[in-house]
C-alpha cells in the first residue's frame, strides 16, 4: 500500500508530537492562548455487503483552542477541531471517520454592546433520522451551521438585540439509496424600551428552509418541501394597583409554503390582553381575551412550524375566534391553593359557527408522605357546546412522590386527563402518563430501575393515538462492572419531515391523510462496561430496533442493529486503543437489501498541550 507524502508528513509529524514535551500556555502580543488535544495514529479497516472494503493506516485527533484577546471580556474564543473520528476509536458518535469543526467567538462581553459567533462543520458523521419513542434511522453526511448575535443595552435607551442563523446538512439513510437534505435560515430583532411606568417591546422574525424527504419514510416519492414565513408584534405592560398589571400585545405572522407545486400560504393576526390584581395575600383575580382573525392559519402554521405543509389551503377561507376568560385563585392554608373560572370561546371554522362555555375549578396540594414529599393537583370543567347542546365532564389530575423507603430512593409521577379542550372547540384531548425510579446502593454495589408510558388521543377520534413505553435497569459493582439495559415500544401517527417524524400536530381534516405516516415498533439496548485494573476501560453495548411504517399506503418493514465494543489502556500520556463498530439497517419498502457496514481501530493516541 502506498502512502502519499502528505499523509507521510502527518504520520512523521504525529510520531513526533507523541514523544515530544510542550508547554501550556503562549502569548502573541496582547493574544493569549492555550491549547491542548489528542494526536492519534493507527490501523483502521472497514467493510460492508454493499461497498468495497478498505485498509488503511490513518492519522486523527481532536483539539481545543481557547483565548483571548486584550481581555477575555473584549474578544475570547474557542475552536474545536478534530480529524478521523468514530465510535471505533473516539467518543465521536459516527461509525465512519467524521472530521469538522465547532468555533465560538464572544466580543465586548459584560458591555453594552456585546456580541457572538459560532461556526460548526463536520465532514462524513454519523445522524440520525428521528422516529418518535423509538430508536432513530441512521444516517452519513456533511452538515454545516452558522450564527451571530449582537445586542446593544444603553441605559435611558430602547434595547436592541439581533440573531441569524443559517445552516444545511446532506445526508443518506444506510440501507436505501434515498438522499435527503435540510437547509434553513433565520433573523430575529427584537427591541424594549420603558416609558412612563410602561415596559414595551416590540419583534420581528423571519425565516425559512427546504427540506428533501428520503422516500423510504415519505412514502410514493421522494417529497420536497419549501417554506418561509415571518412574524412581527408589539407588546406593553403597566402596573396596576393592589400588586396587579396589566398587558397586551399584537402580533402578525405569515407564511408560504411549497409542497410537490402546491402551495400554501396566509396571515394571522393575534390580539390579546391580560389583567391581574391581588386584592389580599391568599387571593388572586385575573381576565385575559385572546382574539384570532384566521384560526384554520393557527392550525396550518402549527403543521409548518413542525416541519411539514398543508398543500391547496385555501386562505381567503374565513376563520376567527374569540376566548374570553375569568380566573380567581384563593390559598386558604399555605400547602392547599384552590381556583375557580369561567371561559367563553367562540369559533367561526369550516363555515360553520360553535361556541362553548366552560367553567370549573381546581385545587393544588402540597404535604409531607411517609418521610416523603407528595403533591397533587386536580381540576374539573364542565363544558357546554352551543351549537350541539351537547353537555361534557372533563377533568385533570397529576401526582408526583419522592421519598427513601428503607434506604430505596423512590420517585414516581402520575398523570391523567379526559375531555381537555384544545385549539379547536370542537375536539377534545385524553391522555395519561406516567414514570417511576428506584435506586439504592449498597457501598460499592447499585442498582436502579426506571418505567414510564403516555398515551394520547382526540377523544371520540378513532386512529389519532400516540402511545409508548419504556423501561430502563442499571447494576454496578464500584469500577468492576456497569450493566444497563433499556427497552422501548411506540406506536401512532406522525407528520414526515426532513429531521424525522413528528407526531401529528392537528387532526383531519385540516391534515389530509396521505401526509399522515402511521409508525409503530420497539427497541431494546444493553451495555456493558468495567475498569478491572487503574486507566483500562472496557466496554461494549447493543441496541436492535424494529418498526413499521405506512405512508400514502406504501408500507415498510425496518430494522436497525448496533453494535459497539471499545478497549483501551492510558500509559501516562499514551492511550492504547482497539475498538469495533457495526451497524446493520434495512428497510423492505426500499427494495433494496438491508446495508451491513463494520469497522474496526487500534491504535495509540496521546494527550498534550500545544503550547
Amino acid at each position: 500500500m502506498r502512502v502519499s507524502l502528505r499523509v507521510a508528513g502527518f504520520v512523521q509529524a504525529g510520531l513526533l508530537l507523541l514523544a515530544g514535551p510542550v508547554a501550556a500556555q503562549v502569548k502573541f502580543g496582547e493574544a493569549s492562548t492555550n491549547a491542548n488535544g489528542t494526536i492519534s495514529t493507527g490501523y483502521t479497516a472497514s467493510y460492508g455487503n454493499l461497498t468495497g472494503s478498505t485498509h488503511s493506516w490513518t492519522v486523527g485527533g481532536a483539539a481545543n483552542f481557547a483565548g483571548s484577546f486584550y481581555n477575555p471580556n473584549f474578544l475570547s474564543f474557542n475552536v474545536s477541531p478534530y480529524l478521523n473520528q468514530s465510535q471505533a476509536n473516539s467518543n465521536f458518535q459516527s461509525i465512519s471517520d467524521a472530521s469538522g469543526v465547532n468555533a465560538t467567538a464572544n466580543i465586548f462581553a459584560g458591555s453594552k454592546f456585546p456580541g457572538a459567533f459560532s461556526y460548526s462543520k463536520a465532514y462524513n458523521s454519523e445522524g440520525n433520522y428521528a422516529v418518535p419513542g423509538l430508536s432513530n434511522y441512521v444516517t452519513h453526511g456533511n452538515s454545516d451551521t452558522v450564527g451571530v448575535n449582537w445586542s446593544e443595552n444603553l441605559p435611558d435607551a430602547p434595547s436592541f438585540s439581533a440573531g441569524f442563523q443559517m445552516g444545511s446538512s446532506q445526508y443518506s439513510v444506510y440501507g436505501t439509496n434515498d438522499a435527503g437534505n435540510n437547509a434553513f435560515h433565520s433573523l430575529n430583532l427584537h427591541s424594549g424600551y420603558k416609558w412612563a411606568g410602561i415596559n414595551m417591546g416590540a419583534y420581528y422574525t423571519t425565516g425559512g428552509g427546504h427540506s428533501l424527504i428520503p422516500q423510504v419514510v415519505a412514502g410514493t416519492q421522494t417529497t420536497e418541501i419549501h417554506s418561509d414565513n415571518n412574524a412581527y408584534g408589539f407588546n406593553a405592560v403597566h402596573l396596576l394597583p393592589m400588586q396587579g398589571s396589566i398587558s397586551a400585545g399584537i402580533n402578525r405572522s405569515a407564511w408560504n409554503s411549497d409542497y410537490l407545486g402546491a402551495t400554501s400560504s396566509g396571515t394571522i393576526d393575534i390580539v390579546n390582553t391580560l389583567a391581574a390584581v391581588h386584592p389580599t395575600e391568599k387571593l388572586s383575580l385575573s381576565a385575559a381575551a385572546n382574539y384570532s382573525d384566521n384560526l384554520s392559519g393557527q392550525l396550518i402554521q402549527s403543521v409548518v412550524a413542525a416541519g411539514g405543509v398543508v398543500p391547496g389551503f385555501n386562505s381567503n377561507e374565513t376563520s376567527d375566534s374569540l376566548d374570553l376568560t375569568a380566573l380567581a385563585s384563593y390559598t386558604p392554608l399555605p400547602n392547599l391553593q384552590t381556583s375557580a373560572f369561567f371561559e367563553r370561546r367562540t369559533q367561526s371554522f369550516l363555515g360553520v359557527d360553535y361556541g362553548v362555555k366552560s367553567y370549573g375549578g381546581g385545587a393544588t396540594y402540597a404535604h409531607t408522605l411517609l418521610d416523603g414529599n407528595f403533591n397533587a393537583s386536580l381540576t374539573l370543567t364542565a363544558n357546554s357546546a352551543n351549537n350541539t347542546g351537547q353537555d361534557t365532564l372533563g377533568f385533570s389530575t397529576t401526582e408526583n412522590y419522592s421519598s427513601e423507603i428503607l434506604g430505596w430512593h423512590v420517585t414516581g409521577s402520575f398523570g391523567y386527563a379526559q375531555n381537555v379542550q384544545t385549539l379547536l372547540v370542537t375536539y377534545m384531548n385524553s391522555f395519561y402518563n406516567y414514570s417511576g425510579n428506584v435506586r439504592r446502593r449498597w457501598r460499592n454495589f447499585n442498582v436502579s430501575a426506571g418505567a414510564g408510558a403516555s398515551r394520547t388521543a382526540l377523544t371520540q377520534q378513532a386512529g389519532t393515538a400516540n402511545s409508548s413505553q419504556s423501561y430502563n435497569a442499571n447494576i454496578g459493582y464500584g469500577a468492576w462492572l456497569t450493566a444497563t439495559g433499556s427497552y422501548s415500544k411506540a406506536d401512532g401517527q406522525a407528520l414526515a419531515t426532513g429531521a424525522g417524524l413528528v407526531p401529528v400536530p392537528v387532526p383531519s381534516p385540516i391534515l389530509p391523510s396521505s401526509l399522515v405516516s402511521l409508525f409503530g415498533g420497539n427497541s431494546y439496548s444493553f451495555g456493558l462496561s468495567s475498569t478491572p485494573v487503574k486507566r483500562l476501560i472496557i466496554a461494549a453495548a447493543y441496541a436492535k430496533s424494529t418498526s413499521n411504517t405506512s405512508s400514502d399506503a406504501v408500507a415498510s418493514t425496518n430494522q436497525n442493529d448496533q453494535m459497539n465494543v471499545l478497549v483501551q489502556y492510558q500509559f501516562r500520556k499514551l492511550n492504547f486503543t482497539s475498538g469495533f463498530a457495526r451497524l446493520e439497517q434495512g428497510f423492505s419498502g426500499s427494495g433494496t437489501q438491508p446495508e451491513v457496514i463494520s469497522s474496526y481501530y487500534f491504535g495509540v493516541s496521546r494527550w498534550f498541550n500545544f503550547f
